[in-house]
């Protein structure tokens, strides 16, 4: 049995390693029935207390990442959710869902 489960296990190894390796892509801005998940804000100037100050926000990740590089200041990616429960199964299954909410800017 020992032998059989080592050869399964070398034979899945050498499937994977035919494969061609890529970078590990970036999450980007999803959208959830037109909704944006993700929202970018760059840090407050001054903000260094350990509790995140939310400053100018942009409309993508890459508009925020070359504003962090030119100011030195850090980037924020922020998420909004809400809990549901699926209750049509015996038992129930918690998930999430992007919050209704619209962007607004500040």
């Amino acid at each position: 049995m020992t032998t059989s489960l080592t050869e399964t296990v070398n034979d899945a190894k050498e499937t994977q390693g035919n494969r061609t390796t890529r970078a590990a892509r970036r999450p980007r801005a999803t959208t959830t029935n037109g909704i944006e998940a993700q929202r970018f804000f760059l840090a407050k100037p001054g903000s260094g207390s350990g509790t995140p100050e939310l400053g100018k926000e942009f409309p993508g990740e890459s508009e925020v990442m070359a504003e962090s590089f030119k100011t030195g200041l850090s980037y924020f990616i922020v998420s909004e959710w809400r809990g549901m429960a699926d209750l049509s199964g015996r038992k129930p299954q918690l998930g999430r869902e992007a919050a209704r909410g619209g962007a607004k800017t500040g």
